[in-house]
């Protein structure tokens, strides 16, 4: 993972976990910036703001969208 710079708005790739009838992968065209608050700020044009852990970003394409990363193993997937 590469750490995202305070209060920069940076371009990056989100890990989403996979459901019934979808495989875990990345997905691109986030923002993340991080502030004071606990986690990465992701930001996307068609879901919500949120607040991820930092496991869960990266700036860079990975080179395989289905290659999970590192998941901690008491991992939070969201902060609220």
């Amino acid at each position: 993972m590469v750490a995202v710079t305070s209060m920069k708005r940076v371009r990056c790739w989100v890990w989403f976990r996979g459901g019934l009838n979808q495989q875990s992968h990345w997905e691109g065209g986030f923002y993340a910036s991080t502030d004071e608050q606990e986690g990465v700020l992701i930001q996307h044009g068609t879901y919500r703001d949120t607040r991820v852990p930092a496991w869960r970003v990266t700036q860079q394409e990975p080179s395989d969208l289905f290659a999970a990363p590192e998941i901690p193993e008491d991992a939070v997937w969201k902060i609220i």
